[in-house]
């Protein structure tokens, strides 16, 4: 075990980018012994949801692993697999300062009778995950919040919201306590080493010296693109924008301790845990720019024109940009070749798969050197 341990921290690894995606990698080979480095421009810079460095700090942490069509397949494993890791790793990633917290549950409210009948089959298929269809005093409940008839609905009390902000400073922490290197610079090129039979591959960082590593991990989302094209890699991912609004009512609304920890209704999150403020997310355009047709749409509710939402002050907006995959599933895991592998367009659900994306990549690694 000694030995293994050892041989581990003789392996260099790179990973490439400081998204949920980059960390928990970088966490989770941290942990099994590798040698690694973590590598973005603002890697070490402050956290927060008003001016967010990336995707993932513009997200509300939401956790849709169960409330999901599938029971099969790769999606359905990974989502599975990410709600199982999470609960362990919460564990011990928490710190008494930050009190991270898995908030549940999770409703999602129809939009369509044809979303109803859905909803109705993933309750009998998925019992055992905690999902059960709103009751009726539910749907009364919904229906004067949302002031219109609606259909019906699903809750999932093992599904809900990790809050992003707190999730990634206390990943961070624990990136010093396993002794992850934080490198604070850009990546400008990457190439196979050629001149070394040791180290299979060669960064080039815009500030300091060219590092030497075995293995390369590139969860860089957008910028994926620009370091594997010159390798003769085609990688088609497209920038996709998420917004988020915090709206100060005029009035409580009643009852709003009856809000879960997410809200999912047309394709809308919301979350409302404070009587005077409820937080507003979508991910519902393409482009690196907010768009304010969508955010007036968001804010409309997609034309419900409630009149407490009319009535609300924004105290708060900020967005991120997400990668999507244009021509495969989403997310994108691949070893493009010996020691190069990627870790990226997880679109809206970067935080969901995070974990099990991680440990893909390890168990990717963990072959190849016992092979």
């Amino acid at each position: 075990m000694n030995s293994q341990k050892a041989k581990k921290n003789e392996i260099e690894i790179s990973v490439i980018g400081s998204g949920i995606a980059g960390i928990t990698t970088a966490f989770y080979l941290g942990r099994k012994g590798y040698k690694v480095n973590l590598i973005d421009p603002k890697v070490n810079s402050e956290i927060n949801n008003l001016n967010p460095n990336n995707g993932t700090q513009a997200a509300l942490g939401v956790l849709m692993g169960n409330i999901y069509k599938k029971s099969k397949g790769r999606a359905f494993l990974l989502r599975n697999t990410s709600m199982r890791l999470w609960k362990e790793w919460l564990i011990e990633i928490d710190h008494s300062e930050s009190h991270i917290k898995f908030e549940t549950p999770l409703i999602k409210l129809a939009n369509s009778e044809q979303e109803y009948q859905s909803m109705i089959e993933i309750s009998k298929n998925k019992r055992i995950y905690g999902i059960e269809l709103l009751d009726k005093t539910s749907i009364e409940f919904w229906s004067s919040i949302f002031e219109k008839k609606l259909i019906g609905g699903l809750i999932s009390h093992e599904d809900g919201r990790l809050n992003p902000i707190k999730l990634i400073k206390s990943l961070m922490k624990n990136l010093d306590k396993i002794k992850v290197n934080k490198v604070e610079d850009s990546v400008i090129k990457i190439s196979k080493n050629v001149n070394s039979s040791e180290k299979n591959w060669k960064i080039y960082l815009e500030k300091k010296e060219s590092i030497y590593q075995d293995y390369v991990i590139i969860c860089s989302a957008i910028n994926t693109q620009k370091l594997l094209n010159p390798l003769g890699h085609n990688i088609n991912l497209e920038p996709v924008l998420g917004q988020v609004i915090e709206l100060e009512l005029k009035n409580p609304l009643t009852n709003w301790r009856k809000w879960p920890a997410i809200l999912n209704h047309q394709s809308i999150n919301f979350i409302h845990h404070n009587p005077n403020h409820i937080i507003m997310g979508a991910t519902i355009e393409s482009g690196t720019k907010p768009s304010i047709l969508y955010k007036k749409e968001m804010l409309n509710s997609n034309n419900l024109s409630l009149a407490w939402m009319k009535q609300a002050k924004i105290i708060k907006e900020w967005h991120g940009i997400r990668a999507r995959p244009t021509n495969e599933p989403s997310p994108l895991l691949k070893e493009l070749e010996p020691g190069l592998l990627i870790n990226t367009g997880h679109y809206r659900n970067g935080i969901l798969l995070a974990p099990s994306c991680a440990e893909w990549i390890g168990l990717k690694i963990d072959d190849r050197i016992n092979s």
